[in-house]
């Protein structure tokens, strides 16, 4: 198949790209070559940007098209003006979802109504947006259209560090704070099986709504999966947490239990995607592959999670 990749050079897009090249596709990148510019150097890349240079992408009809950089309507609406294609795959997020208080949720909950004017992408917005998004997808597609809706995604390439804050503080030195009750459940999905589930649908013409996450474990049995040795964890209690004005996920995959996350966590069901396809590799595995990636670059500087300082203070006064 020819398939046309929106973005392609970081995480989610990259391994998008891996996983169509592993299968034998066609594979053309459409991007303003700034992110990982020298990734795939045997790939034949369209430079320019998604609004103001779409224009480049009606010379040619497309199998398919996998999008995985577009926020905001103001992305996606010169794409779709230009695009000719028989199969088009949004990347979206849990994060559309407006209502957890009844637990883990479905294809089928609500999503957010209103409306965001213009388009800045902050912690309000992403999901409102995201979601207009998939309506303005299906309004121009329609049944030509794949929403894939993934949790915390993991995994080599991560620009986030979420997971990586904890594979790195699990597997180095010293006592490591850990937040919450051990029971409290969480839930991700592995970068390289998002991609072999999309890459797969795309190949079946799969269309509809997917919720793409692994299945949630307990925060206890994470970090005995992300673990290599034996910490010293110290588990801190939520109340003691907020307490002393730490924010939900400043703690990674940490939030508060409360009315509206009755779960401490955004959980979502998956048995969809379970059901045509969806499978995930063991979360050692990817912590495991995670700190390999770390080892390998250069002056790597965690970009998530509490300072040192931060922690110290705070185990100082549990242990008190």
């Amino acid at each position: 198949m020819k398939v046309l990749m929106l973005g392609g050079t970081s995480f989610v897009g990259r391994h998008m790209v891996e996983k169509l090249l592993e299968n034998g596709h066609e594979v053309v990148l459409f991007n303003r070559g700034k992110s990982n510019p020298n990734a795939f150097p045997n790939l034949r890349k369209i430079i320019g940007d998604r609004r103001k240079d779409a224009s480049k992408l009606a010379e040619e009809r497309w199998d398919a098209v996998i999008d995985t950089s577009a926020y905001t309507p103001s992305d996606l609406q010169p794409v779709l003006q230009h695009i000719k294609t028989d199969h088009y795959t949004f990347i979206s997020t849990i994060s559309v979802y407006d209502d957890y208080k009844g637990g883990p949720v479905s294809e089928t909950s609500s999503v957010f109504q209103h409306e965001v004017q213009g388009d800045k992408v902050t912690g309000e917005t992403y999901g409102p947006l995201k979601v207009m998004c998939e309506k303005l997808i299906k309004e121009s597609i329609g049944d030509k259209a794949l929403i894939i809706r993934p949790g915390i995604v993991i995994g080599p390439q991560d620009p986030t560090d979420r997971f990586t804050y904890w594979a790195m503080k699990l597997n180095g030195e010293g006592n490591v704070l850990i937040p919450g009750s051990k029971e409290r459940k969480v839930q991700w999905i592995d970068a390289r099986d998002l991609a072999a589930f999309t890459v797969s649908q795309l190949e079946r013409k799969q269309t509809g709504v997917y919720n793409v996450v692994a299945d949630p474990v307990s925060m206890e049995e994470f970090v005995l999966q992300t673990t290599f040795g034996q910490p010293d964890t110290v588990w801190a209690d939520e109340q003691y947490l907020l307490e002393r004005g730490v924010q939900a996920f400043e703690l990674p995959f940490w939030m508060p239990h409360s009315e509206d996350y009755p779960e401490g966590f955004i959980l979502v069901a998956n048995e969809e995607a379970k059901g045509t396809g969806l499978t995930f590799r063991p979360l050692k595995q990817s912590a495991k592959d995670t700190l390999e990636w770390v080892e390998k670059e250069e002056d790597f500087q965690l970009k998530a999670g509490i300072s040192r300082e931060k922690e110290k203070s705070l185990l100082e006064k549990i242990k008190k």
